[in-house]
Formats: structure tokens, sequence, C-alpha cells
């Protein structure tokens, strides 16, 4: 089947057939559209829109931001971003639609554009005489004006990119991974996706930079399309060719660290490090062979660009009494393997042998959470002074805005339910018949309806918490579209979502705010996304006891310090490493022996911050 258009969304495929026809690859969460003949396509994260042959805008897919209810009326041209769509009309004025935090959905008055894109948290457009106009977030300068002219705009998640009359192609914003670098090559179209771009060069070549490079490709193209991290593009012919992670022949993934996210030191020498695609490994320290001590790849449910897989992973306390290592991870089995059918979260737990192996048949299941959805699920598994377990809990990506839409309390509110929580077990003496008990002194262990299990709430998703030397529980909380925050969780602790985002309201109504004050546990310390921060990436405690935190898109690490009390102060310290300022796509922070704080990356070496 041949195919005239094709666009990539953030886990789905639609094209253009022959007949003007939708065809898509995957269901986009269970909503089905097929829209009427249409003259051009546009992917956003969760949904399509696309122009029919009269004008009119059709969109189908996710739609809880309203990005999939187009207004009525005749458009030029459309375009679909991350949770927001902006066209033109006949006239050449910007109409946006969906969701407006920061403003990326109202487009300045009397402005007239020859072409519109929509991104992650901006829009952009070209305007009649070629300036680049931009509205919505201007972190790392993704949104900065700039005096043309251009001729062509594809905008991605935190960069923006235009085509000079020259073919040139300009960039500003994220450059994390060099998506805002583009080669001296001369392109007729662009694309721009999370960490990459992609141009077609007149004689139909494909040169992408980023994530992915791909350059000297053999076959011609007619375009490209970039999503979250893969790239399609249509061949001449009109059939479609994918790359997922890297270009064919090509394998830059390490197999032991790909996907690291957690590091810890092991009794007997050397560290574990605990792999997001389902496996741990044990690497000597002496520098000798790592190997594979646990591999459940193949019960993982794992999915690249989704929040799922092995989380986290902690041995017993009490390890040389009861060499158990234990495992926060989501499994597949049982289920069909796609991105949102519903799977289990388990804590499973698993003997440790003297060589450092683990043997997968000795499972003893601690707790079983049915799960449904991509993100958010959290999770660091940790074991306290009190040799209680505990462990964080996402809110299962559960919209905060939402939760001021409707009756029912928004997940991380809700005492019946561990999302969005932080839950405290004791998991001494587990059996099969009674792998858990919730202690009787945890906050909510009396209150009717609560679960038991809960030490704090109101978190959104708690990738990563540790203890500090002194014993607090220190929580490093990403927020949505602007501020970040690491808090102390304490025994009953509010944190504060989805009332607040950070220290900042983050409810509709304003009066709901000022009346939770007075029980909100509030950040010890926070940021904004202005200075190129997208998700707080905790975080563990140095021996000379900073807290060392960093964050997934800039690459930025700090160090934390209480110097007063109830202040705290944060030093760059990336610098240090090197002088390596972009370490980008810090997944988490582990140690060794010596107490040494290491960052770990996606698919890079393991950076020493500390000694």
């Amino acid at each position: 089947m041949r195919l005239t258009q094709i666009a990539l969304g953030h886990d789905h495929v639609c094209g253009l057939n022959e007949g003007a026809r939708a065809i898509c690859v995957e269901d986009l969460r269970g909503l089905t559209f097929q829209p009427a003949s249409l003259s051009s396509i546009s992917a956003g994260k969760f949904f399509f829109c696309g122009l029919g042959y009269g004008g009119a805008v059709s969109c189908w897919g996710n739609n809880p931001y309203g990005e999939a209810s187009p207004p009525p009326g005749a458009f030029s041209s459309v375009s679909a971003g991350k949770r927001h769509a902006c066209a033109l009309d006949a006239d050449g004025e910007a109409v946006c639609w969906g969701w407006n935090r920061t403003g990326r959905a109202t487009p300045p008055p009397d402005a007239r554009f020859i072409a519109i894109a929509a991104g992650g948290a901006h829009s952009c457009g070209i305007a009649e005489f070629g300036n680049l106009i931009c509205w919505g977030n201007d972190g790392l300068g993704r949104s900065d004006p700039r005096e043309g002219p251009f001729s062509a705009l594809a905008l991605g998640l935190n960069h923006t990119c235009a085509l000079k009359p020259d073919g040139r192609a300009f960039c500003q914003g994220g450059d994390g991974y060099g998506q805002s670098s583009p080669p001296p090559t001369v392109f007729s179209s662009i694309a721009a996706g999370e960490s990459q771009t992609c141009g077609i060069t007149p004689d139909g070549g494909l040169e992408c930079w980023g994530f992915m490079s791909i350059s000297g490709y053999p076959d011609k193209f007619a375009s490209v399309s970039v999503g979250y991290r893969e790239i399609c593009a249509l061949t001449v012919g009109g059939e479609v060719k994918c790359w997922v992670n890297s270009p064919p022949g090509e394998d830059p993934i390490n197999a032991v660290l790909d996907f690291p996210i957690e590091m810890f030191p092991m009794p007997f020498g050397g560290v574990a490090v605990a792999d997001r695609r389902g496996h741990i490994s044990m690497h000597p320290a002496e520098g000798g062979e790592p190997r594979i001590a646990l591999d459940l790849t193949e019960r993982t449910k794992f999915v690249e660009y989704h929040e799922s897989g092995l989380l986290s992973a902690a041995l017993d306390p009490d390890f040389d009494q009861f060499p158990f290592i234990y495992i926060y991870w989501h499994t597949n089995e049982g289920v069909v393997d796609k991105i949102y059918d519903p799977f289990e979260a388990r804590v499973s737990r698993f003997p440790v042998a003297d060589d450092g192996s683990v043997s997968e048949d000795d499972e003893l299941v601690i707790l079983r959470m049915p799960q449904k959805g991509s993100g958010h699920f959290g999770g660091a598994l940790r074991f306290g002074a009190d040799g209680m377990m505990y462990l964080s809990l996402g809110d299962l990506d559960v919209g905060g805005e939402l939760a001021f839409d409707f009756d029912e309390l928004h997940p991380s509110a809700d005492l019946s339910t561990l999302a969005g929580k932080i839950i405290r077990i004791d998991v001494r003496g587990a059996t099969e018949s009674a792998p858990y008990r919730a202690p009787p002194d945890n906050p909510f262990a009396d209150t009717p309806g609560a679960r038991p299990e809960i030490w704090a709430y109101g978190l959104r998703n708690p990738w990563r918490m540790s203890f500090a030397p002194g014993g607090d529980l220190i929580v490093a909380d990403p927020g949505l579209d602007s501020r970040e925050e690491v808090s102390i969780a304490s025994r009953g602790a509010n944190m504060g979502w989805p009332l607040f985002e950070g220290g900042m309201c983050f409810a509709a109504d304003k009066r709901l705010c000022e009346d939770a004050k007075g029980y909100t546990t509030f950040p010890i310390f926070e940021y904004t996304h202005e200075d190129g921060g997208c998700a707080i990436i905790g975080g563990m405690s140095a021996p000379d006891g900073r807290y060392i935190f960093g964050d997934f898109c800039s690459g930025r690490v700090r160090a934390l310090e209480r110097t007063a009390p109830g202040v705290w102060e944060a030093t760059e310290i990336t610098a240090a490493l090197g002088g390596v300022y972009q370490l980008g796509n810090v997944l988490a922070f582990g140690s060794d022996a010596n107490g040494a704080v290491y960052a770990l990356k996606l698919r890079s070496p393991v950076w020493k911050v500390t000694e």
C-alpha cells in the first residue's frame, strides 16, 4: 500500500493513503475516528489532526484538554502539538485550541502568518514578512522572536527550527542531544520531535541530528516525521521507513548500562546496577567484567518512551542475615503487550546467592497493584532506619487540572488508593500467605476508608527519594509544566499535588489553595522551567550531607545544602564533571561502598559526581 503522507505521534503513526484516508497503527487510547478525505495530516502527542479538502479540521485521539476538539471554520493548514493544536484561517490568522497553560494556545492578536506550528509548550508562526513569532513557554529560548526571512517551520518538545530562504536550517531552544545544532546542509523541508530534528534535501536525501543521527541513507525520501524516540520517513515511492533508537546497522546500546535506574554497593564487593529493561547486573570492584545477575527482561513490561519497567531495587537492611533483594517492577504476564493494556506493578523479593546471582524462580510477590497508562508510576523503593520498606508511587498520569472538573477526588488526594502516595510497609518475615503488614503506627491505619499502608500523599510522580543521614526522607517530585520540587516527606504529610505545583497554586479556584495552606507540606527547594529544566531527577545524599539532584532535560546536576534552619541553597556542580554541562537525560543517582555519588544516564558512561 502506497502512502502520500505520514505523521508520527508519541507512540502512534498515521498516514494518508492514495484515497486520502487516514490509516493508523495502534489504538489511540481506545478512541477511533475515521475522518473524511484529508489533504494533510499532523500528529500531536496522543492525537492527530487532519485538514479536509474543504478546509475543515478533523481531530481524533486523546482529548482531555480539548486538543481533539477543533473549532468550526475553514482553514489553510493545521499543526498538532503536545496537548494543543493551531491552524491558519484563510486570512492567515492563527487559531489555537487545547491546553493553554503558558499561553501556548493564545496567538498574538492582529498577526498574519504564512506558516504555523504547535510544539511541546509553545507555538510559532512565520509572519507575512518572514519573521519568526512565537508564544507560550520560552524556556531555553525556544520562543525567542527572530528576524527572518524564514520559509518553513518545525517545533519539537522544547526547540524550534526554521529554514532560511537558502535552505539552511536555523534552530533555537533545547539542545541536550544536539537537536538545535543543525548541519550546514541545504534542505527543502524540515521536521522536529522530542529530541531530534530531520530534514529532506532537494535531491531526496535524509539527514537527522540530535538523539538519532542519520545521513547517507541510500533511499530517496519525499517527507519525514519525527516522534519521541523514533523517526519515520516516506520514500518517493510511498514506502514507509522507520528507525527506533538508531539507524539500521548501528547498535549503540550497551546491554548492561542501557536504562540504568539504580546503583548500590553489594556487601561482598562491587556494585549492582538495575536497568529499566528488566535486569540487574553486578560490577566487580576491581573493574572486572560485569555480568547479569537477574534477568527478568522477558517478563518485564517495558516500553522505551513509556515509564514502565524495572524501576527500583534495594537490598534487605539485614542482608547478612536475610540475603534478599527487593525490586519494584512492572510485569506483562497475563496481558497483551501493548502500551495501554492493563498490567501489574509488583514489589518482589528474590534471594541472592554468595556469588551474587539471583534466582528468578524463587520470587516472593510482596505487593500487587493493577496499572494502566503510560506514566507517573513513581517510584523508589527504600528501607528506613526503622527497618520498614518505603515505596513512592505516582498518580498514574491523571492531569492535575482535571481534579477540578469532576466530582471525584484526584488519586493523589484520595486516601482509598495508593496512587500518588508514599507507602510504608513491614516485610520482615514475609511469607506467601502474609507478604507484608501495614505498621499500626502508620498515620492512616485507623482512618475509615483509607489504605493503612499510606505514609504521605499528594505526590505527582516521585521518581526518586532517599533517606538523608539525619533520617529525613527527601523526595524529588517532577512538576507539570512550570516547577520542579524537592520536599521532605514526614508521617501523614500532604505534599500538595494537585492543588499546588511546587509552592504555586495550581487550582483554578484559588480559594482551595488558601484553605489548604495550613496542612500542606511545601518544598524545601524548587526551580522553574525557565532555566531549561523539565523533570527533576532525585537524588541522594553525599557523605558530607549534601543532597545531589539533577534534571532530565537540562542535564544540570546540583547539590542542595541546609545553610540555616529552614534555609536550603543549591550550588551548581555540573561544571566540576570535566567541564561537561550537557550531561543530558540523567535517570537516577547511585553510590558505591565509599558513599560516592554517581549520575546514571541514558546509554552513557556513569559519571562520578562526588568523592
